[in-house]
Formats: structure tokens, sequence, C-alpha cells
């Protein structure tokens, strides 16, 4: 039976919103950008977002995002974004908003507003609010929502808007549709990154795209060989400046680099076998988990447990 490729979602999402935070807010909250005085920049202030949240009952998704953004009155807010991704129903969503917001709120004693983006699957699940009432008390949450599912009537706009944040948009929803369909989503990450230079991005912007795009366009191990000679094709029939063998394989080096950088900071040193087994994973998704289990494991022999349960050159079923 074939195996699905496994899509990650979360993770991406959080670091188009670390670098694309501004573009993010121009084209999933408009009437929201313009009042805020971007030439003061923004605060991030996730640090503190994972210690007020971490301990409540029903959890913090990995790309909530908490900002300090300056408005144009000199006014600061404080802007909670949770990006819940997910291909089905979630009961205790609203709650989660909820909880969340009056958590920050008690704790900075200012206001927070919550924006929400919804990224999975189900047309109809569209939810907006938090409340309870009883004996004439209410308490509750209204909050802002785009669901990423109506961007895509709005598809020819996406192509041709210069937006970065447009493409990961675009990423996601061909990542979504193509579920279980790797030819085609071979095909449509391969219009994607085409794209990239249709658009006049300086280099480093396609860079930093392509590598959003291969980060949630995970394809089988055949296509992704297929993908990366078209990809160089691609390239050099466009002439443009392209992104050569060693920067996509940088990538790799780059993840296997971070997590012996966390282990080491956290337990002091690496055992040799745990330096081979990284050097044998080429996926760049399973190394992005890494990173992320490597930053919470109680002991370098559980990373290494967690290790052996990784076949190196096999792909991860959905």
């Amino acid at each position: 039976m074939a195996r699905r490729v496994l899509s990650d979602y979360d993770s991406p999402w959080k670091e188009a919103l670390d670098v694309y935070f501004e573009s993010f807010m121009q084209l999933c909250f408009p009437n929201i950008h313009k009042d805020i005085d971007w030439q003061k920049g923004y605060e991030s202030l996730d640090t503190d977002l994972r210690e007020i949240t971490r301990d409540a009952e029903i959890g913090n998704k990995v790309a909530d995002k908490l900002v300090k953004v300056w408005l144009h009155t000199g006014e600061e807010v404080f802007v909670l974004i949770h990006i819940e991704i997910q291909t089905q129903y979630q009961k205790d969503f609203p709650k989660r908003i909820h909880v969340s917001n009056n958590r920050i709120s008690d704790n900075y004693g200012r206001e927070v507003i919550s924006l929400v983006v919804l990224g999975d699957d189900n047309e109809n699940w569209r939810p907006t609010r938090f409340a309870y009432s009883r004996w004439g008390f209410i308490s509750g949450t209204k909050y802002l929502m785009v669901k990423l599912l109506d961007f895509q009537a709005l598809w020819s706009e996406l192509e041709r808007s210069l937006n970065p944040f447009a493409v990961v948009i675009m990423a996601h929803l061909s990542t979504l549709n193509t579920i279980g369909k790797p030819n085609q989503r071979f095909q449509s990450k391969l219009t994607l990154v085409r794209g990239l230079y249709e658009r006049g991005y300086t280099k480093n912007e396609v860079l930093e795209l392509f590598r959003l795009i291969q980060w949630m366009m995970v394809l089988p191990k055949p296509l992704a060989i297929t993908f990366k000679q078209e990809f160089k094709r691609i390239q050099e029939e466009g002439q443009v400046p392209y992104i050569t063998d060693i920067e996509l394989d940088g990538m790799v080096k780059a993840n296997r680099e971070s997590i012996v950088a966390v282990l080491e900071s956290r337990f002091g040193t690496v055992s040799p076998e745990v330096s081979e087994h990284l050097e044998a994973i080429e996926d760049i998704n399973v190394l992005k988990k890494l990173i992320r289990q490597s930053a919470v494991i109680s002991s370098v022999e559980e990373f290494q447990l967690r290790l052996n349960e990784i076949p190196p050159s096999e792909e991860v079923s959905e």
C-alpha cells in the first residue's frame, strides 16, 4: 500500500509569521494593518506566550503568536494570533481563544486583540466567539477570523499579488488540496516555485519562500528528486539567479546543526551515535520536528530513542 507523505503545517506557518508578519496583516487583516504604525516596528512576545499558556488545560498550538504593535495614535496594543491548522472541527477551539486571551490580558494588564486563521478543510466550520451565561451572568470572547479556504476563490488575485504571504497561502491551499495526490502536488509545487521568479522577487526572497514551500509541500522521495531536477531546469531556462545544490543541501545541514546546538546547550554533549544518525537523515521536515523535540526532550538518551524510531531514508506517513 502506498504511503502518503506527511505535510507539516504548523511549523512553516510559525516561521512565515516571524518573517512576514506585516505582509500577513496586510493580506489577512487589512483594516487592522492600516491602524498600525509599522515605522515603529513590532515586538514578538512568543517566549512570554509559551510561558503564560504552558499549563493551560486546552494547550497552545505551535503556530500561535503574540506581538506588541504601536498604533498611529502612539498607543501600544497586544495582538494575539491563533493559527489553527487541522482538517476537522474542534469543539474546544473557541474556548482556547477565550482562555488564552484572558490569561495574557491578566498578565500584561492590557487589552489583547485575538485574531484567528482557520486553515482546515471544513467549509462550514467558522467559529467566531465563545460565551457562557447563567442567571444573567454573561462572559465570553468574540474574535476576528479569516478562513483560508475563502482565498481559493481569489486565486488569480493571489497569483498577481506581490505580497509574499500570498505565496504562503497558495502553498497551504495547494498542500490541502493535494493530500494523497503526489503527482498533482508535484505539478502545483512547480507552478508555485516558477511564480516566485515571475513576481520579480530578489534571490533572498526567493530562497526564503522556496524554503517555506519545500517545508509545507512535502513530496515522496522519487518525486522530490524529479522536482529538484525540474527546478534547476526552470531556473536555467529563465536565466535567473538560482538556488544552487549547495544552498539546498545547506538547508538540511543547517537543521542538523541546530539540533546539535540545542542538545549541546541543554546537556553539554552529543554522542557520536546521535551525530551519525542525524547525518543519515535528509528529510528537512523530519529534521524540523527533531529540532522541536530537542528543545523539550528530557535527556540525550531519550532523544537517541526517538532517532532510532526514524528510518534514515523513509518517508513519514500522513
